[in-house]
């Protein structure tokens, strides 16, 4: 098998976390989450289960300027202990296989040229984790043909297998000491008008497998809305959702999986604010504009192609890898090729000569970085439809009966991210959204019958076209 050779999980191997015990919704003590009484009043009130992560070990911060010896002592004291608690902590994960590491970088590097299409020249930002861990709930609510195709675009064989894989790497992935953030969150979202239709065993089997919140909302409110944006407003630390609802839910709404990604990291070696100076950047449409550009020059590998070249800069939880195109060539023609994503490897244990040819250069690299922060929205359906998985999102194909006895597809796949980039570090954040719509219109209701059978005693009201009553009876007698 070729090797990992991405970069895009290069950070499954650096953290862990420990297995917390769980609680299903029915009472079962299985699974790997705990799910906690609702106490807060924002939109925890109308979670049914709630995950609660594990206690990560805190990473103790540097004293404030050239610190006392005594507080050095007292910082070198504490991060001793914060290493011995991440060291426990990691010995307990369960960590991914190769295989189903490869399974999730293939599947990103299929995907993210079908989710970046029809982008060009814009600024766009796709989590491939993102998509990839909804799908996984997506799958566990199908049944049939509809699962199938979400499993075979997952590179997956079972739900089963697919549980221990998501598992594995939200244990691995899971980061949160204080300064250093790497959090998967998922929900999924019920209509409350609608909850006999839902199969409680799927809803605790997302509780337990897939670390996901279960809530019950009035959909077709603003209350649902904010509901759902107040938790990604949570999950990503306020990076998307904290300038109003990012969803518009309908009264018939059947349900919503949310899937959220959020990453927080300094530089290993972090740029100094007086190296950063004003220059110019030259957008793909020629445009010229001013920003500020962070400097600095490291001795290390680097990845030059015919097509491009490549540097990485460390963080505390990974790299990030930056890729500049040939003069007058295009990002979006390198993401076409599948190839590209695990070609960029680091890693100096080439096994044959020809993957040799490929060996990253060792030398000066002279970074010059603008500081940026974008945002995209991406509307995924076209993307899942070329992955293979197109049943769920026609009415008539699609088989969600693990979720619910209504016949329902998915309406909407969307993503919406954001990442900044400064002299400190790195934060980013995702969120995948997939609306579950019933088929067909829900069934109105029967009406409510009045019976206006005045054969006792009754009042009238005699009132003008504004509203003016000119005449009030009462008949008890009728001649």
């Amino acid at each position: 098998m070729k090797r990992m050779l991405s970069t895009l999980l290069a950070v499954l191997l650096l953290t862990g976390c420990a297995r917390a015990g769980g609680q299903s919704m029915s009472g079962d003590s299985s699974g790997l989450c705990d799910l906690r009484p609702v106490e807060d009043p924002a939109f925890l009130s109308y979670a049914l289960a709630q995950p609660v992560y594990p206690d990560f070990p805190q990473q103790p911060r540097f004293p404030e300027g050239a610190g006392t010896e005594e507080e050095w002592d007292a910082y070198q004291e504490a991060y001793d202990k914060y290493i011995d608690a991440l060291i426990a902590m990691q010995s307990e994960a369960v960590r991914p296989t190769e295989e189903e590491c490869a399974a999730v970088v293939d599947f990103a590097a299929r995907s993210i040229a079908l989710a970046l299409a029809e982008q060009e020249g814009k600024n766009a930002v796709y989590s491939p984790l993102s998509l990839w861990s909804a799908l996984a709930m997506a799958a566990q609510c199908a049944q049939g043909e509809s699962r199938r195709q979400v499993l075979d675009a997952l590179g997956v064989d079972s739900v089963e297998v697919l549980q221990e894989q998501v598992s594995h790497l939200w244990q691995t992935l899971y980061t949160d000491d204080g300064l250093s953030a790497l959090i998967l969150g998922n929900s999924i979202w019920l209509n409350d008008g609608m909850e006999e239709s839902y199969v409680q065993d799927t809803l605790d089997a997302l509780a337990q497998k897939y670390y996901a919140g279960v809530y019950s909302v009035p959909m077709g409110t603003s209350e649902a809305d904010q509901a759902v944006s107040d938790w990604v407003r949570e999950q990503t630390r306020g990076l998307i959702g904290g300038e109003g609802p990012i969803v518009q839910l309908q009264p018939g709404t059947l349900a919503l999986l949310v899937s959220s990604l959020y990453y927080r990291a300094g530089w290993t070696d972090e740029f100094h604010d007086d190296q950063t100076e004003m220059d110019t950047f030259t957008g793909a449409d020629g445009q010229e504009v001013r920003v500020d550009f962070m400097h600095q020059t490291q001795d290390a590998h680097f990845i030059r192609r015919e097509s491009y070249q490549a540097a990485q800069l460390g963080t505390e939880l990974g790299e990030m890898v930056f890729v500049l195109p040939a003069e007058g060539g295009a990002p979006e023609t390198l993401l076409q090729d599948p190839e590209f994503l695990p070609d960029l490897d680091f890693s100096l244990d080439f096994p044959s000569e020809e993957d040799a040819a490929k060996a990253p250069i060792y030398g000066e690299v002279q970074w010059s970085v603008p500081k940026f922060d974008v945002d995209s929205s991406l509307d995924l359906k076209s993307a899942l439809a070329a992955l293979g998985v197109t049943d769920l999102l026609e009415p008539e194909k699609a088989d969600l009966s693990a979720l619910t006895n209504i016949e329902a597809f998915l309406s909407q796949v969307r993503q919406l991210a954001r990442v900044k980039v400064d002299e400190e570090g790195i934060e980013a954040a995702a969120v995948t959204i997939m609306m579950v719509e019933p088929t067909s219109a829900m069934p109105e209701p029967d009406p409510e019958v009045c019976v206006m059978d005045l054969d006792r005693p009754f009042l009238f009201v005699i009132r003008s076209w504004q509203g003016v009553p000119l005449f009030v009876g009462v008949v008890n007698q009728l001649a």
